[in-house]
């Protein structure tokens, strides 16, 4: 308390010496070319409001943001060992075209985010400012998901033989079953042969060819069974199989039905009348257990509402004012004006890396280190009427964080991958950033000396990035960096964005001993009008800003 107490004392007396800032007046919303008097510091706090629901794809085309995680049919193109399932399932069923899918996955999701720029700036020269901002960060996303809506759409599940005694020992016995079955009918064959006379050969040497192929096929038919299903010894099967009341069980039920009936006719009733254990539809709950459970390799955490927080951003800036047409009151301007600065800008910190082991990850910030270059033009007619357009050149620095790539062949949604990866494809990702330009003009009308508004339009588009990968796998090394260099292919973007605000400044009134604190708040809200590419989300913005003008030196 003492030590609090202190800082309390020390920071009243420093704002009691402080004096009003003889600055000019703020132009509006937005940035633009001034610089702070020699002397001047300026203190800013915000809040930064943003929502989305929709991104734009490759195309330019609005979509839902979940969209890349949602498919009519969860199959092999998502998961490999759908894909080796549905040619084993087509052989065994007779189907031809079945479709092995975990059935129709929709996911809907919300973004949003806030965040609290604090930034500090002092007017070292009167053409010079330099200062400091730190951006805390809170970025959440909502995830909902369904499955099989209808409860009828998937034709795959979870192998119950996985987790279920039970369903183990039914399929053990059933491959036990044709296997015996085509050992002692192979031996009958043979005997039947060597001995015509023998009871109960009639039935095998009326056609030998024909119980030679049922031995044949029968085999083949219990290898794909103990492929799938497992039942062997030793053997698990494949992580799903066809649902049970489902039509390609039925259809497999009914060919071990037709085995049956085939060698009970060559006098073998070996096999019983169950077939193998079929699973469950797939279900909202299963997902959670897809991704969490470790027997199935995805080793993702649920989908959830997940919260990102820390610093979005730490960077240093500096501002120089190189000439102007106006002096330091705009108040005072007359026809036509114009003033000119150059900026530059370091970005010590930018911000949080993606969780690997989230489907949906937030990060803070931009997430990479980099540096940028700006050039503000600010433009009068008369002292109502302004604009400021600001030029910016920014370049992120490679940065490297564990990530999950998907294969190359996945499917996309206007260029979003799929985001429910195994985690065989995690890698150590190096990813630099493509360079970065941005245009903002900001028109504005002063309606009094202490109010003005105004409305913006941005421009931003950034290169494609580079991706360079570490596997965890070296054998994977190959594969996963030509995966790598396809998806980063498609990482350029563009965006329109659109503003409309107003601020209320009592700058110029305590540069005229009207008003004892300088200070300005402002409000904007922005809205992506134009995005391309898969990287932008068509956001809702809205912006509330103070910034405080205390002098400490100068005049």
């Amino acid at each position: 308390m003492s030590r609090l107490r202190h800082f309390s004392l020390a920071t009243l007396a420093v704002l009691a010496a402080v004096r009003p800032a003889y600055a000019q007046r703020v132009l509006g919303i937005g940035e633009d070319a001034s610089t702070l008097p020699r002397g001047v510091w300026r203190v800013t706090a915000g809040v930064v409001w943003d929502r989305a629901n929709e991104r734009y794809d490759a195309d330019g085309k609005l979509r839902a943001l979940g969209a890349a995680a949602s498919t009519s049919s969860w199959n092999g193109r998502y998961d490999p060992r759908l894909g080796t399932a549905g040619p084993l399932v087509a052989a065994l069923s007779g189907l031809p075209d079945f479709d092995a899918s975990l059935g129709v996955l929709s996911i809907a999701r919300r973004d949003a985010s806030v965040d609290a720029p604090l930034g500090l700036e002092l007017g070292v020269l009167s053409r010079l400012t330099v200062g400091a901002q730190v951006r805390v960060a809170s970025h959440a996303i909502e995830p909902s998901v369904g499955i099989n809506p209808g409860r009828i759409e998937g034709a795959m599940g979870f192998n119950p033989a996985w987790t279920n005694t039970t369903a183990r020992d039914r399929n053990s016995q059933l491959l036990a079953q044709f296997d015996s079955a085509t050992a002692q009918t192979t031996r009958r064959i043979v005997q039947c042969q060597a001995s015509p006379t023998t009871a109960g050969c009639a039935s095998v040497l009326a056609n030998v060819p024909g119980a030679q192929a049922l031995v044949a096929n029968a085999g083949a038919f219990a290898s794909a069974l103990n492929q799938l299903y497992g039942g062997r010894a030793g053997a698990a099967g494949l992580p799903f199989v066809p649902v049970g009341n489902g039509v390609a069980q039925q259809a497999i039920n009914q060919r071990v039905q037709g085995y049956r009936d085939q060698f009970t006719a060559l006098g073998n009733g070996a096999i019983g009348t169950q077939g193998p254990a079929g699973s469950a539809l797939f279900s909202p709950s299963d997902v959670t257990r897809l991704l969490g459970d470790s027997l199935y390799g995805y080793l993702l955490r649920p989908m959830r509402a997940v919260h990102a927080y820390g610093p979005g951003e730490i960077a240093v800036r500096m501002k120089l004012l190189l000439f102007q047409t106006t002096g330091d009151d705009t108040a005072a301007i007359r026809g036509f004006a114009v003033r000119q600065s150059a900026g530059a800008s370091l970005r010590l910190l930018g911000g949080s890396d993606p969780a690997a082991d989230e489907a949906f990850a937030p990060t803070t910030g931009e997430g990479s280190s980099g540096f940028g270059a700006q050039s503000f033009t600010d433009l009068w007619y008369g002292n109502r009427l302004s604009a400021s357009i600001v030029l910016g050149f920014d370049q992120g620095q490679a940065q490297e964080f564990v990530t999950r790539i998907p294969d190359a062949a996945t499917p996309s949604i206007g260029g979003a991958p799929f985001p429910i990866l195994l985690g065989e494809r995690e890698v150590t990702l190096s990813r630099t950033p493509g360079s970065r330009l941005d245009i903002t003009v900001t028109p504005r009308v002063s309606l009094t000396r202490n109010i003005w508004i105004g409305g913006s339009w941005a421009w931003s588009q950034q290169g494609a990035e580079s991706w360079g990968v570490t596997a965890s796998r070296p054998e994977d090394l190959a594969t996963l960096a030509a995966d790598a260099q396809a998806w980063a292919a498609g990482t350029d973007w563009s965006e329109h964005r659109l503003g409309l605000g107003g601020t209320y400044s009592t700058v110029a009134a305590a540069r005229a001993g009207r008003a004892r604190w300088a200070f300005d708040v402002t409000y904007q809200h922005q809205q992506t009008s134009i995005g391309r590419g898969w990287r932008v989300p068509r956001i809702t913005r809205d912006v509330v800003s103070v910034r405080w003008y205390p002098r400490f030196w100068g005049r």
